[in-house]
């Protein structure tokens, strides 16, 4: 997964030199946006896609001259928010800011009211991050081993909060616990944000969420920003990976733009180069280098591609850890 981020990055980055240079005619003469753009949030408010979705939105309605207005429709790990899209008018003004959910929820629902990939045309992949593991202030651990050890010894006492199924929280820790040999609880609720007040409330032990996400709880003392699905040390705090302590063990998110099907490409292509730009600017890259993050504002095209190896990726992980379609 990490080398598919980092030929995307790559690419990303000759992208931009082109759309800043040169601007297709297609794109640039569409008569688009003509009116407010909705943008989905298909979680609750106060989690890491809502705080991307703020880094590019505001900017992407200054260069479009029109508003950009977030609406958070939570439920069924991003499956009510993504149906209002694939319901949507393809006119490029209703987009969904999606999570890798969408390339799990294929393999986890029996039955969905859309197809993925062929209800979506993928804008581009956002950004790329890896999950920090928040756990609750009162835990004495004090490192992951520590962690790990009294979990083997009291299996199904800890307790970790996830958006719920199929989001990549709950897939990082199935991953956690299969290669660890430990048994943490789930406890699913309808976003990052209640997982995140439900730890830092002491209701629940752990969370696995974005580092922006988790940095304000623990600098309030409520969490501990314990640990990392990446690698090497993250952020000014220099969280450790799991991977240190766990072999082999990472997990990467990442977020998307996608549009209905059947959008047309002078739509898509006009977004995408909006995109370029705004990711380009300096003010942007600072804003996601201080959540930790990295952004990519790929070509639509490597967006199609990434999801279809994501999906395959998805796959095999939700087999392994032994989740089944419902």
């Amino acid at each position: 997964m990490v080398q598919i981020i980092r030929r995307l990055t790559l690419a990303a980055a000759v992208a931009v030199a082109s759309a800043l240079s040169t601007t297709g005619a297609v794109a640039q003469n569409a008569p688009y946006p003509t009116k407010p753009i909705k943008l989905i949030i298909p979680y609750a408010p106060g989690g890491g896609t809502d705080a991307v979705a703020a880094v590019f939105s505001d900017k992407m309605a200054k260069k479009f001259g029109q508003p950009v207005v977030k609406e958070n429709h939570a439920g069924s790990n991003s499956v009510i928010g993504t149906t209002l899209l694939a319901d949507s008018a393809p006119d490029g003004h209703t987009l969904l800011v999606v999570t890798g959910a969408i390339a799990n929820n294929p393999f986890l629902y029996a039955k969905l009211p859309y197809k993925t990939p062929e209800s979506f045309v993928p804008v581009s992949i956002l950004t790329a991050y890896p999950f920090v593991l928040g756990i609750r202030s009162g835990l004495p651990f004090k490192n992951m081993q520590e962690l790990i050890d009294y979990a083997k010894a009291n299996p199904g006492k800890l307790t970790a909060g996830t958006p719920g199924r199929g989001a990549g929280a709950q897939l990082a820790l199935g991953l956690l616990n299969k290669s660890a040999g430990i048994q943490i609880r789930e406890i699913p609720f309808k976003g990052a944000g209640d997982s995140l007040n439900n730890v830092a409330g002491g209701f629940v032990d752990m969370v696995f969420s974005g580092y922006e996400t988790v940095r304000p709880f623990a600098e309030s003392g409520k969490m501990k920003a314990f640990a990392h699905t990446g690698t090497g040390l993250l952020g000014s705090e220099k969280i450790p990976a799991i991977g240190d302590t766990v072999p082999d063990f990472e997990y990467q998110n990442w977020l998307a733009l996608i549009a209905p099907a059947g959008t047309p490409a002078a739509v898509t292509d006009k977004l995408n180069r909006t995109l370029k730009e705004i990711f380009a600017e300096q003010d942007t890259k600072d804003r996601l280098a201080g959540q930790n993050i990295m952004g990519i504002a790929s070509s639509s095209a490597e967006a199609r591609n990434y999801l279809a190896k994501e999906m395959a990726t998805s796959k095999t992980i939700i087999e392994s850890i032994g989740l089944k379609p419902e």
